[in-house]
């Protein structure tokens, strides 16, 4: 079994190829003169190129808007954040966020740990956003409905974003990339998240122009964290 398997589960998620690996417009097919670094216009056909990783071989391609959106839902996929495997990363993560979690929300230490706890269970269960909010609101009746989906959706993006920072750290992965949430969804993608995607892949252990390591940058914030690898310092 590949070290891949090992660390995402057996039943790994086949994703459909999408992109080009070569400097190639994907709109009207034209060579570019190089690979784009980000979002750009072609030269020849005007429309807007994007630029991704794959998750499932991490090679960089350069799309159109519409694979581009399909690669984020890969790698929501891939993260959990839609369907798949639970991490142990996240799952002691979110476990351990009473402390912050109490100050973030204004809550008593011990309700803190119980809604971490909450949380953590539901990302080892895969309940989703919208059973992780019925959870919490089982537990704290006098939660407003709203409330407890914003919580449930801060807490599970903190717990899956530090756990793609640390299973890229043990893969050895040097690289990560800000990879934007649907245009359209509720919150919209903001200036500040979009200043981060458009720096295209940065070092692991460097932040965002933002100042963060991983996404999420707000409350709502639908942006997920991709592993990229850069070229090694000779």
């Amino acid at each position: 079994m590949g070290i891949l398997a090992k660390l995402f589960g057996k039943h790994k998620p086949k994703y459909e190829t999408l992109g080009n690996t070569e400097p190639v417009c994907p709109y009207c097919a034209k060579p570019l003169d190089k690979m784009p670094g980000r979002k750009t216009k072609c030269p020849f056909c005007a429309n807007y190129m994007y630029v991704r990783t794959r998750p499932a071989d991490k090679k960089r391609v350069v799309v159109t808007e519409q694979d581009a959106a399909k690669i984020n839902e890969q790698w929501m996929v891939e993260h959990g954040t839609v369907e798949g495997p639970p991490m142990v990363e996240a799952i002691k993560y979110a476990q351990e966020r009473g402390a912050q979690i109490a100050a973030k929300y204004e809550l008593t230490p011990s309700s803190a740990n119980r809604l971490a706890q909450i949380v953590s269970d539901g990302v080892k269960n895969k309940r989703g956003i919208d059973g992780l909010a019925r959870d919490i609101r089982k537990e704290f009746p006098d939660m407003t409905t709203e409330r407890a989906r914003l919580i449930a959706h801060n807490e599970t993006a903190e717990a899956l974003s530090h756990a793609s920072l640390e299973r890229s750290n043990s893969m050895r992965i040097n690289g990560k990339e800000w990879i934007c949430g649907p245009e359209g969804a509720i919150s919209p993608v903001c200036d500040i998240c979009r200043a981060n995607a458009n720096e295209g892949k940065i070092p692991i252990g460097q932040a965002f122009s933002s100042g963060v390591m991983s996404p999420p940058q707000h409350e709502g914030c639908r942006c997920a964290l991709a592993p990229a690898m850069l070229p090694e310092k000779e």
